[in-house]
């Protein structure tokens, strides 16, 4: 089945013993990581138990296949439920789980994450269409989401968001849900024994100089073609320790957004209406430097671009070269590509 964040929500309040297995995935690392740690925790209130939490690599799965159903049939020595995690999951596990749920052993509970995975991958259908299973997806924060989160983390903490604060924090969160945490949380804490209106400048002394603004800084000079600006993006993501398939993601989300805004207009959409058309919708000021993007991008060079920046993601993951050495070439690659033509 498929589950909503709702759904999501009343299992880590009751994990449900009918359901035995749960593929957590999408483009939002952070998300995935949080909604997956939620999930472990109403398993196993220690997810780092060795008694009870096995943690199984998803190459290795591949070579020992029977391993998944031996260590959900395992008791733990300790009492309580099983619980069993599996990460980067891909669809050539698709046969291996669908096995598996057809018919699973003992009681424990498989956790699987994954990157994000179309419509029609076979993983996320072994779970959607298994009566013992469930799949939900982590995509990137919309403003809605991003609001409940601001009233969520902010609100709670009985802090009063001003319209003009909320505007700058939608403008500045939502690339990932970690991230986006840890900036509010920053803001809390900036609060804290303060007035409770957050104001705009509060927000943009919390969150504008952020590890958000590092990340975006990288992705909007490659895509700029300004080799300057992007070697000091890149000199700042390395010295505050920013995950460089981070930033390949992140720019990548740039670039899918700028190659929906191309495409429409080359079917002859007003840049206005494919504005609109993106989700979450783009501010004045990303309006703003898509236009000018516009002019030395077109179709075909940002889905190259695509091609080249999830190469670089499986060369950081599979190739055991440097993720640094390969992210920074890539995006200078894009830089070239950015003045070509």
């Amino acid at each position: 089945m498929k589950f909503t964040p709702a759904q999501l929500k009343r299992f880590t309040d009751r994990p449900d013993a009918v359901l035995r297995a749960l593929l957590v995935f999408g483009a939002d690392e952070g998300l995935v990581r949080e909604r997956a740690l939620a999930v472990a925790k109403a398993i196993a209130e220690d997810p780092k138990d060795p008694f009870r939490v096995a943690e199984l690599d998803a190459a290795g799965l591949l070579a020992d296949p029977a391993r998944l159903a031996d260590e959900a049939a395992a008791i733990s020595m300790m009492g309580g439920r099983r619980l069993v995690k599996v990460s980067r999951a891909g669809d050539r596990h698709a046969a291996l789980f669908r096995e598996f749920l057809a018919a699973p052993p003992g009681d424990g509970f498989v956790l699987v994450t994954a990157d994000e995975l179309a419509r029609s991958s076979s993983l996320r259908k072994a779970f959607e269409d298994s009566p013992n299973a469930a799949a939900i997806e982590c995509g990137y924060d919309s403003a809605e989401t991003i609001d409940g989160l601001i009233d969520q983390m902010l609100a709670g903490q009985g802090l009063i968001v001003s319209e003009e604060a909320r505007q700058h924090l939608r403008a500045n969160l939502g690339g990932d849900r970690m991230i986006s945490r840890q900036e509010l949380d920053k803001l809390v804490l900036y609060k804290m024994g303060d007035d409770p209106t957050v104001t705009v400048e509060d927000a943009r002394a919390c969150v504008g100089d952020s590890s958000a603004e590092a990340f975006d800084a990288v992705g909007r000079a490659a895509a700029g073609g300004d080799m300057k600006a992007l070697i000091a993006a890149l000199a700042r993501a390395e010295e505050t320790g920013e995950s460089p398939i981070g930033l390949l993601r992140l720019t990548a989300r740039r670039i899918q957004r700028l190659h929906l805004v191309a495409s429409l207009a080359e079917r002859g959409v007003q840049l206005e209406a494919a504005f609109k058309s993106l989700k979450p919708p783009a501010f004045q000021s990303e309006g703003n430097e898509m236009r000018l993007l516009l002019r030395r991008w077109n179709t075909r060079k940002l889905t190259t671009a695509l091609t080249l920046l999830l190469e670089a993601e499986m060369a950081c993951k599979t190739t055991g070269m440097p993720a640094e050495a390969i992210t920074a070439r890539t995006m200078m690659r894009l830089v070239a590509a950015a003045r070509s033509g």
